[in-house]
Formats: structure tokens, C-alpha cells, sequence
């Protein structure tokens, strides 16, 4: 009845969607402008965001950073275990970092969008690594209890509900409109290296200099990033005018969204997509465990290929962009078959490749669903939709992660990774059977 109702719903913003593109001849020149710069994107090449000095500094900056969050959560998680011997710590950590994206999530895209971008994530990444900092002091002088992890970890959410709006909607800010998916490639590949360099990193770290300094790097990350903004020249800013102060602008903001078929379908399907395909972390050591023996090699050696799958994946859209909802489908094809075929291999070799698989296909589908946002989305919305987006991800994987936990602990998880597939199929063949005078690209 989910997949059926799911279906139902999609075919209806489908079929919304075909309506809006036959009512084309009454846009406005905005929105014209907007599908002219997007079918322009085809004939880019793979470096075209990185010729703007502001987004090289920035590609390089956001790196490092990525590599040191990464460092800092692979030893945050160890250093919560250590102390309380407890996977109920760790998870209650995981919640308070991510949970309030959840409750206020919205709010930071309204206020993503009434300020100046650069100046507001040059005040949440100094918080951040001050956080990093403060936390990093403590444990170096053996003074860190759980409750100090815990209280920093609610801070980090909270700054973490206005720094992603923002990030995720500055990348505009950098690059004119003919370059934003080939940007939002690259952005989308700073956090597959980082989720492909950091775990390692961090392993170092702990084993080479102990936890204490797994903090320190990350803040000095920070720190970097903060320079680097202040290093950018304004002139070739993209320009903007921030939206006004005025009450009902979240309301506004969702209506936004759902009264836009394009929109409206996109968010349908990645939150679908995000709920069911997105569970990388426990579906692989939960494979590595129950079909590879619990050889913990094998779980960071398939990591590390699932993130470098993500920044090939990422690479592929950076040379040949697409956007629109006939590029999302294809690519939740994809991540319905690679993941039918994790669930059907138990050699160590061939898992891998299907995990390399899995990873391009992930990358292809979260590029092609943020560039459909941000080309398809009006300034004045950008934060709020860019927030939704982010609380669709961050979200739904904290809801979700558990949930095919349990799924995989009844059936096992070559079931649940059957179950998780099936569903992403469900949304993928809705779209074919669908009229498909939708298919222009937007």
C-alpha cells in the first residue's frame, strides 16, 4: 500500500509537471532564461565552474574542511564509545547533531535568504570550530565526560540548522548560471573525498597522536574556510537582494515548493530515494559483518569505494551536466539495480564493484536532484529550498537508518537491500509508465 500510495502521488506531480511545460508559452522571461541556461549546460566542460578564482578558493577550502569533519567524527565516535561503552551514547550523539535540522531547519533558509550569505557562514563556521576547538581542549586535558560530547554535539545542530542553507545556496553565489550544475559537481565531490580521505585520516590520527588533536584539525579547518571567505572578491559576487523581513516566509517557502510540479516531484522522489537508498553506512557493515565474516577491513576498504564511486559519479555530471526529472529517474533506476545486485553477491570482489556502482549511482542522483533544485528555484527561495532539501537528507537518513536496522536484524540485509531497491524501481518505473511530455529538461 506505500509504494502503491507513493506512486499515486508521484504520477500526480507527473502529470502537474506535463501540464506546466504545455503552459510554457505564459512563463515569465525569468523562468525562460532560467531552462535557456540549463540546456546550455550540455556543451560545458568538466572545469568550467573552477575558471571563477572565488569558487576555486572556495572547491579548495570546503576540501580540507570536509577531510577534517570526517577526522572529527571518526574520532568522536570513538572517543563516545571509549567513555561510555554504550551504542545507545553513540546514537543518542548521532541524534543531537542532526535533530535539529529537523525543528529549525526551515527557519535557517528563511534566514539564509534575508542575509548576506557570506558574512552569516562566516559566523557558523567560526562556531563550528570553536565547537571543535572547545571540545578538542577538554579532552586533551583528560577532563571530557559524555555530557560535555553531548552538549556540544546539540550546538553543532543548531548552528548546523543556518550554516547548511546557506552552503548549500552560496554555491550560486559563486559561479554565473550556465556553470551552477557543473559547480554543484564539484561541491557534491568535496563530500565524497571527504567521506573517502577523513575516515582514514582520523584512523591515523587516533593510533599515530592520540583524540585531542582529531578535534584540533577540524577546527583549524574552520578556521581556513573563514579566511578563505573573507578572502573572496565581493565584485565577483553574484549579486542579490535579501528578501525583507515578513512573518509566514517558512509557509511561503513550502508552498513555493509544492505548488511547483517539478519541485514538488523532485522532493517526492529524494525523500523516498534518501529513505530507502541512502543507509551506506549501516548497510555496509552490516553486509561486511553478516556476509563477510565481520572482517572490519572489509567494511573501511568498502567505504572507501562507495565514496570514490560518489566523486566519480559526481565527475561524470561535472563534464556533462543534466537536470530535470527524466535524469533523477534514470539515476533512481540505478540505485534500484546496483542495489538488487549487492543483495545478490557474496564474493569480496564482486561486492566491491557493485559497491563502486552503488557509490556512481549515488553521486549521479544527489548532483542531478541539487542542480534540478537550484536552476529551477528563484533567488528569493533559494535558502528555503536548498533548507528543505538538506532536512529531506539529513533527516530522513536519521529516521531511516534505524528503520533499515531493524528491517535487515528481521530478514536480513540482503532482504532489506531487496525491499530498498524494489521501492526505488517502484518510483523509477512510475515515471516511465507516466506521460512523458514531462521529459524536457528544466
Amino acid at each position: 500500500m506505500a509504494q502503491q500510495s507513493i506512486g499515486v502521488r508521484l504520477r500526480c506531480h507527473l502529470t502537474l509537471a506535463r501540464r506546466d511545460m504545455s503552459d510554457a508559452v505564459v512563463e515569465t522571461s525569468q523562468q525562460q532564461t532560467r531552462a535557456l541556461d540549463a540546456s546550455n549546460v550540455h556543451a560545458r566542460g568538466t572545469l568550467f565552474a573552477l575558471r571563477h578564482r572565488n569558487f576555486r578558493l572556495y572547491f579548495a577550502a570546503q576540501i580540507v574542511s570536509n577531510i577534517g569533519t570526517w577526522v572529527q567524527i571518526t574520532v568522536e565516535n570513538w572517543l563516545v564509545l571509549e567513555l561510555s561503552h554504550s551504542g545507545l551514547a553513540l546514537g543518542v550523539t548521532n541524534a543531537l547533531q542532526f535533530g535539529p535540522l529537523i525543528i529549525l531547519g526551515m527557519y535557517g533558509g528563511v534566514v539564509a535568504d534575508r542575509h548576506d550569505r557570506r558574512r552569516l557562514l562566516m559566523l557558523t563556521q567560526t562556531c563550528l570550530g570553536l565547537l571543535a576547538l572547545t571540545v578538542g581542549v577538554v579532552a586533551g586535558i583528560g577532563i571530557v565526560r559524555v555530557w560535555m560530547i553531548w552538549l556540544a554535539a546539540f550546538a553543532l545542530g543548531v548552528v548546523k540548522c543556518f550554516d547548511e542553507p546557506a552552503l548549500q545556496s552560496f554555491i550560486k553565489d559563486l559561479v554565473v548560471p550556465t556553470d551552477l550544475p557543473n559547480a554543484v559537481a564539484w561541491a557534491n565531490t568535496i563530500k565524497a573525498t571527504g567521506r573517502m580521505v577523513g575516515p582514514v585520516l582520523g584512523g591515523l590520527v587516533l593510533t599515530k597522536v592520540g583524540l585531542a588533536p582529531g578535534f584540533l584539525i577540524n577546527a583549524a579547518t574552520f578556521a581556513l574556510v573563514v579566511v578563505v571567505l573573507a578572502k573572496l572578491c565581493h565584485r565577483e559576487l553574484s549579486t542579490r537582494t535579501p528578501v525583507p523581513h515578513a512573518s509566514g516566509q517558512i509557509r511561503e517557502g513550502l508552498i513555493y515548493v509544492f505548488r511547483d510540479p517539478v519541485l514538488a516531484a523532485t522532493t517526492i522522489i529524494m525523500i523516498v530515494v534518501f529513505a530507502t537508498a541512502y543507509n551506506f553506512q549501516i548497510s555496509l557493515a552490516l553486509i561486511a559483518a553478516e556476509t563477510l565474516g565481520g572482517k572490519s577491513q572489509v567494511y573501511g576498504s568498502l567505504m572507501s569505494v562507495l565514496g570514490l564511486g560518489a566523486a566519480v559519479g559526481s565527475l561524470i555530471l561535472a563534464r556533462r551536466a543534466r537536470t530535470g526529472l527524466p535524469a533523477i529517474l534514470l539515476w533512481t533506476g540505478g540505485l534500484a539495480v546496483t542495489q538488487m545486485v549487492m543483495a545478490a553477491v557474496h564474493d569480496v570482489s564482486f561486492l566491491h564493484a557493485a559497491t563502486f556502482a552503488y557509490g556512481v549511482s549515488a553521486g549521479l542522483f544527489s548532483v542531478t536532484v541539487i542542480s534540478t533544485l537550484q536552476s529551477r528555484t528563484v533567488e528569493d527561495m533559494r535558502g528555503r529550498v536548498m533548507a528543505l532539501y538538506s532536512i529531506c537528507f539529513l533527516g530522513v537518513c536519521l529516521v531511516s537508518g534505524p528503520a533499515f536496522g531493524g528491517l535487515a536484524q528481521w530478514i536480513g540485509v540482503s532482504g532489506a537491500l531487496r525491499v530498498s531497491g524494489s521501492i526505488c524501481a517502484v518510483v523509477a518505473l512510475t515515471g516511465v509508465i507516466a506521460p512523458r511530455r514531462f521529459v524536457l529538461v528544466v
